[in-house]
């Protein structure tokens, strides 16, 4: 299998790096020269440019900005360049409807699309641990694979629509960063309030891994809100409004909370005050017109 590679930045480095090393024939091409050296010495092919880079691949994989680098990209030599029945693998979190846009393009100029977001930070791209999420026909999924598994640990596959593997990736990118803004919020209350900050971390720590996380996952996927043994939503509220009054004494803004808060005393009102706290998942899906 030939592989173009075009993108060496933090993320796209380490990947290209797990191809080479995979044995895969490799073609590197950056718009920043110098970023193509380390692949060159270890006898990797340089692109002249994007259309030269892909004219020879089986398979060109591109670790791209956004979506208007992917789609300047695809009309700056990717589709004119690639040969008949080649497939392109989008690796960059873009948005869904870029990702159809793309295999859109790609099916009228004879080649295939797959898109294969990936989730992990850098060192885990240069260990090969990255999760693949990949997106669109099956047969050609099923070909890149093998190269995908040169650079992730695990690789899921999403179902035909390609949006649908930029969808799930925007959902794991906002899952992080939202516990990241919770954290923020409870590291400076503590802080305010004078708590031990490594005890608290100690605490986050294992609360990443604590089975009540992926009890809650389980029960919202099954929206089983039942009472039995849960947390009610009334003692949920009352424990809410204490958390909101004390940081605002504090002088820390939980504004989470403020939207728990909300939704929450929505629920009472819809009846809800003796289900699981989790129900709160149902008045999300009303704002959201979902049954």
């Amino acid at each position: 299998m030939k592989v173009a590679f075009i993108g060496l930045g933090n993320m796209g480095s380490g990947i290209a790096g797990c191809i080479l090393k995979a044995g895969f024939d490799l073609t590197v091409y950056n718009r920043s020269r110098e970023k193509m050296a380390p692949f060159l010495e270890k006898r990797a092919r340089g692109g002249t440019d994007l259309k030269d880079t892909v004219k020879e691949a089986d398979v060109v994989v591109t670790s791209l900005m956004d979506d208007k680098s992917v789609l300047d990209s695809l009309q700056g030599g990717i589709l004119v360049g690639m040969k008949p029945g080649a497939i392109h693998i989008g690796l960059t979190t873009n948005s869904p409807e870029c990702a159809d846009d793309v295999a859109r393009l790609h099916k009228e100029s004879g080649t295939t699309y797959v898109a294969g977001p990936v989730v992990g930070r850098p060192n885990a791209a240069a260990a090969g641990e990255l999760l693949s999420l990949l997106a669109g026909n099956k047969a050609a999924v099923g070909t890149v694979e093998p190269l995908c598994r040169a650079y992730s640990k695990k690789v899921v596959y999403v179902g035909e629509r390609h949006g649908a593997a930029n969808t799930l990736k925007l959902c794991v990118n906002y899952t992080v960063i939202s516990i990241i803004e919770i954290f923020s919020e409870i590291y400076a209350f503590a802080d305010k309030a004078g708590v031990n900050l490594d005890v608290l971390k100690e605490f986050l720590e294992e609360a990443m891994g604590h089975p009540a996380l992926k009890m809650y996952a389980g029960k919202l996927r099954a929206r089983d809100f039942a009472g039995r043994g849960g947390f009610a939503m009334s003692g949920g509220l009352k424990d809410v409004k204490l958390m909101l009054q004390t940081s605002s004494q504090i002088g820390v803004a939980f504004d989470i909370g403020h939207i728990i808060k909300k939704k929450m005393e929505a629920a009472i009102e819809a009846g809800m005050g003796e289900q699981d706290w989790s129900s709160i998942y149902e008045i999300t899906r009303k704002n959201s017109g979902l049954s």
